[in-house]
């Protein structure tokens, strides 16, 4: 019989990492590591269901609560962030899950792809921001990356199929003529800017498809997530920036489509539920058997499509700029985000004050043209700095 597949799941308190972590206990995969920030008494209780013997935590104090919550267990804590990048050298997964969210993913979304393991990313920041360092160190060590978000996951899978790329990162991306990403459309679509000028954040967070964390929810309903993924699959897949589509579709059953250069197109089809992704990029090349029902194509009864209307929702032309302007663009666009979707959350700026403070961000910033850890911390630490100053002055209208 062959030996279980160790797992680490980075992130492991978040939305993502539960469902990760379902996917991993329900699979009979082995836990060797587990991180969490905050969230210390949920970590407590998921060392315990898995009988995992390391664990990370943010900080010094979550670590001396974790010790003695798990005082009885054998576990080794480490804390902080060279701390959980020490964990993630010294675990031995064969797969990293990596579901840590925001900027504060990289350096150990970094560590995992020096290891020769599998990086199972949800990370995007880190793809979107320092993507060619990881890819570089993956090719070096020997290691393998495999998407977790459902629309990538669904193109990697296509492309996978079709011969256009394999696993060992060969094949033939010539034949790739469009990707078409698919978006839910949030919980807003069909509204009107001046409509989108009364929403509030418990309006934002009522998501009408997937159950997600606060800043990725909101993301979804400002489509800025949208625009994440655009300059992610540019980085997976290496394709150029025009040659990515974005398609709402209310439905979210296809996960995303890559159209070929003879106009055939292949789509990804599954309810929507990301432990589909999950236990595609810890199980492969293998398909796992499933218990529960499959899609129920009548009872979905029709599929439709429609261009994102840019005007409401500008992050998405945003985001394409930020890309064009390459170096650490991109970076300062995470960053600025990240700010204003804090304010909104804190009700010090409204929703279109989102995309508005992006923008001037994005126009007020350097881009540093060599991407390297310091300088995309550097680009990040100025576009929060900037963003703050122009939320600071909203209410005084230099931001509308």
């Amino acid at each position: 019989m062959a030996e279980k597949k160790k797992v680490a799941i980075l992130g492991s308190t978040g939305s993502v990492g539960t469902q990760a972590l379902d996917v991993v206990v329900n699979g009979k995969y082995e836990t060797v590591l587990l991180t969490g920030g905050r969230n210390v008494k949920l970590l407590a209780k998921q060392i315990r269901q898995t009988g995992c013997k390391a664990a990370a935590v943010s900080s010094d104090d979550a670590s001396r609560e974790l010790k003695i919550l798990v005082s009885d267990l054998n576990v080794k804590i480490y804390s902080g962030d060279d701390g959980i990048c020490e964990a993630v050298r010294e675990c031995g997964a064969d797969v990293i899950v990596h579901s840590i969210s925001g900027m504060a993913g990289i350096p150990s979304a970094i560590e995992a792809s020096r290891t020769g393991s599998r990086l199972a990313i949800a990370n995007k920041e880190s793809i979107i921001s320092v993507g060619e360092l990881i890819f570089d160190n993956i090719k070096r060590f020997g290691g393998e990356l495999i998407p977790v978000d459902s629309e990538h996951s669904a193109i990697f899978q296509c492309l996978l199929t079709s011969g256009a790329i394999s696993a060992d990162g060969q094949g033939k991306p010539e034949i790739v003529k469009r990707i078409l990403l698919t978006a839910s459309g949030g919980p807003f679509f069909g509204k009107t800017r001046e409509e989108l000028s009364r929403v509030t954040p418990e309006m934002a967070l009522n998501h009408p498809t997937w159950s997600m964390g606060q800043k990725i929810t909101v993301d979804s309903a400002t489509l800025m997530n949208k625009g994440f993924e655009i300059i992610e699959a540019c980085r997976l897949f290496g394709v150029d920036i025009d040659r990515v589509e974005v398609l709402v579709h209310r439905q979210s059953i296809i996960h995303s489509m890559v159209e070929y250069i003879d106009n055939m197109v292949m789509a990804q089809l599954g309810a929507p539920d990301m432990r589909h992704c999950i236990r595609y990029a810890v199980s492969y090349p293998e398909r796992l058997f499933v218990e529960e029902a499959g899609l129920d194509f009548a009872a979905v009864g029709s599929l439709t499509f429609a261009k994102p209307d840019t005007e409401a929702f500008p992050l998405l032309n945003t985001a394409v700029e930020a890309y064009k302007k390459g170096g650490t663009a991109p970076a300062s666009l995470i960053a600025a985000d990240e700010a204003a979707v804090g304010a909104f959350l804190a009700k010090k700026i409204g929703f279109n004050d989102i995309s508005s403070v992006v923008a001037k961000t994005l126009d007020t910033v350097k881009v540093y043209p060599d991407v390297t850890p310091d300088a995309v911390f550097n680009a990040d630490r100025e576009a929060r700095d900037a963003a703050s100053a122009i939320i600071s002055h909203c209410k005084k209208g230099i931001v509308s």
